[in-house]
């Protein structure tokens, strides 16, 4: 189990590493682009996901009705 725990940690090491050396070399500008799209992007899937959960709640109280 520790085997497999230090592997994990080891390969997001890895991975960290390589996003943040993206992420600093980066400019200002680029940075607040990148982060206003992750913003949108996520609010929409959030947004996305309460809409099809409201119109299966209604569609379920219409049927049982």
């Amino acid at each position: 189990m520790m085997e497999f725990i230090s592997t994990a940690v080891e390969f997001s090491k890895k991975y960290i590493g390589k996003a943040m050396k993206f992420w600093n070399g980066l400019d200002d500008d680029k940075k607040k682009l990148l982060a206003g799209c992750l913003v949108a992007a996520v609010s929409v899937i959030v947004i996305a996901s309460i809409a099809y959960s409201m119109g299966r709640n209604r569609g379920r109280k219409y049927i049982y009705r």
